[in-house]
């Protein structure tokens, strides 16, 4: 379980419910995860999860019964995602390493993207990487900047300037 999943999970935990709320990568792809607390919870418990939820950092909104949650960290989650990394996510750091310059977008979006494959599966991981590694070929071919994105998330140290 990564660290931002388990945040959660411990909030949820020491919150009044009549059953145990779920909570589950959203699918909606501007937040990172849901819960269906609304469903599970009298208005003061929902309240008071989100309110230890915003206090922490995360971003929440309710929406038919559930509160979607979302936190993008610089880095990857700890316990994000343990590998392995396969070809696809080597070419994604590569194509990152290599046009380091044209970073001027956030990636919060291939954030979300990682951090919720990562919760997966090597193959989804791998799946999500030859996504973006399609996209940013076809940005630089259209002179379009790719995202600002670390290269931890793809299983590779940052390099140091020295």
């Amino acid at each position: 379980m990564n660290k931002l999943r388990e945040e959660l999970m411990t909030i949820l935990a020491g919150t009044d419910s009549v059953r145990p709320a779920i909570l589950r990568r959203c699918k909606n792809e501007e937040f990172l995860y849901a819960t269906d607390l609304p469903m599970a919870a009298e208005q003061k418990d929902v309240m008071l999860f989100v309110r230890k939820a915003e206090n922490i950092g995360w971003r929440s909104e309710i929406q038919a019964g559930w509160i979607l949650l979302d936190r993008i960290p610089a880095e990857p989650p700890e316990n994000g995602f343990s590998g392995p990394y396969g070809p696809e996510s080597k070419c994604c750091a590569s194509i990152l390493r290599r046009h380091s310059g044209q970073h001027k977008r956030d990636g919060t979006r291939e954030k979300r993207m990682l951090i919720k494959a990562g919760e997966e599966n090597p193959d989804i991981y791998e799946r999500t990487c030859t996504i973006l590694h399609r996209e940013w070929a076809e940005a630089l071919r259209q002179g379009v900047d790719l995202p600002g994105l670390p290269v931890t998330f793809f299983g590779e140290e940052e390099e140091q300037n020295q």
